[in-house]
C-alpha cells in the first residue's frame, strides 16, 4: 500500500489541515471499528509503539497503538500551530515535525519565498526526509497552503521546488486556497500571481479552492 505525506504551510494550510485530520480519523473510526491498523489507515497515519524508547517504533500490522499523522506543519507565526498542539488533535502530530517562526511573512510572497525559504530550507528538507523514510512506498506529497498569504504563497511554493529537486519521482499535489473577490489584503492578488507561476512549473496537480467556500 502507498503512503502520502501532508505538508501544511501557513495559517490557512494548518487550519484546513487540522480539519482534514479530524475528518480522516472520524472516517476511519466509522469503517474500522475493530481498531486494526490496515493498509487504508497506513496511507496517512503511522502506528507508533509508545513503549519503545525515543521516537517510538512503527508497527506495521495488528491493533492500533498510537496513531501519528504523516504530516509536516510549517508556519512563520506560532499562533495556529500552538492552537493545534493544545487542541483535541495534539497527540496526532509529531512535535519533532513542526517548523515555526515568530515574525510572520507580512502578507508578502517575497518574504515567504526568498527570505524564509532560504532560511529554513535545510530544516524543512530534514523533516521531509524523515517523513519519507517512515513510509514503505511514498506516493505523493500533499501540500496545503493559501495563495494570498505571505507564508502560504511564498514558502508553500518554495517548498514545491525543493520537493521536485529532492524527490523527483514522488507526485506533488497541491490544495491551493485562492483569495475571494472580497479579500481585504491589498497584496493578495500579487501574491497569488507570483505563486501561480511556481505552481505551473513545479506542481503535478493543483486543486484550487475559493477561500469563501472555506468560510461557509
Amino acid at each position: 500500500m502507498t503512503q502520502s505525506v501532508v505538508v501544511q504551510v501557513g495559517q490557512c494550510g494548518n487550519q484546513i489541515g487540522c480539519c482534514f485530520w479530524d475528518l480522516a480519523l472520524r472516517e476511519h473510526a466509522a469503517v474500522n471499528q475493530k481498531g486494526i491498523y490496515d493498509d487504508a489507515i497506513s496511507s496517512f497515519f503511522r502506528n507508533v509503539d509508545t513503549r519503545a524508547v525515543g521516537d517510538g517504533g512503527s508497527i506495521s500490522k495488528g491493533r492500533i497503538s498510537s496513531l501519528k499523522a504523516r504530516a509536516v506543519l510549517i508556519d512563520m507565526e506560532e499562533g495556529v500551530v500552538n492552537e493545534i498542539l493544545q487542541g483535541p488533535l495534539r497527540d496526532v502530530f509529531d512535535s519533532k515535525q513542526l517548523i515555526t517562526d515568530i515574525s510572520g511573512s507580512g502578507n508578502n510572497w517575497a518574504v515567504g519565498h526568498k527570505v524564509f525559504g532560504c532560511l529554513y530550507r535545510e530544516q524543512i528538507l530534514e523533516k521531509l526526509r524523515k517523513s519519507a523514510e517512515q513510509c514503505d512506498c511514498l506516493q505523493c506529497f500533499f501540500i496545503i497552503h493559501s495563495m494570498g498569504g505571505g507564508t502560504g504563497s511564498g514558502l508553500g511554493t518554495f517548498l514545491l521546488k525543493v520537493l521536485e529537486d529532492e524527490f523527483p519521482e514522488v507526485y506533488r499535489f497541491v490544495t491551493a486556497v485562492y483569495p475571494s473577490s472580497e479579500d481585504d489584503v491589498i497584496t493578495s492578488p500579487y501574491n497569488s500571481m507570483l505563486a501561480m507561476k511556481e505552481l505551473n512549473e513545479h506542481a503535478d496537480c493543483v486543486l484550487p479552492i475559493d477561500n469563501q467556500l472555506c468560510e461557509v
